[in-house]
């Protein structure tokens, strides 16, 4: 188990997918490795439980009846303020780059390996945003040597 924690707290990841088996055994593996983890399984709940409480990370997946997850990245992104970084999930041909242009900061393509799926949480979730975009690691190393 790695150390998820920002600023003391476990990190908290909001994974939002329709298909119940696959978010939970996404929940499993996330809570296991040490994350906070809340789940929804549509648009409009995913937006609800961002409003009550912000995660470090939303994975989404896109392809869900109703509110879809390009969606609920257009109104996370649109809202004013501090902002998640969002990892999508797909099946869908040609959906990374859709993914990143929408304001995505990344992409794990379905089906996945829990490897994959840790590895894409691991370099995503606590980041700082800039606006619709991460200040990456070696970005907050910089500025905290700068004078």
């Amino acid at each position: 188990m790695t150390d998820n924690t920002v600023t003391g707290a476990r990190i908290k990841v909001l994974v939002v997918d329709d298909e119940r088996p696959l978010l939970q055994v996404v929940r499993d593996a996330l809570e296991l490795d040490g994350y906070a983890v809340d789940t929804a399984t549509n648009g409009d709940e995913a937006l609800a439980l961002v409003g009550r409480e912000r995660p470090d990370l939303i994975l989404l997946d896109v392809n869900m009846p109703g509110v879809d997850g390009w969606e609920v990245l257009g109104r996370l992104r649109a809202a004013a303020g501090p902002q998640t970084p969002v990892v999508v999930m797909t099946a869908g041909y040609d959906a990374q780059d859709q993914a990143l242009a929408s304001g995505a900061q990344g992409f794990l393509g379905k089906p996945f390996e829990l490897e994959d799926l840790l590895s894409a949480v691991g370099a995503h979730a606590g980041l700082p945003m800039e606006g619709a975009h991460e200040v990456t690691r070696h970005d907050l190393t910089a500025s905290d040597s700068a004078p």
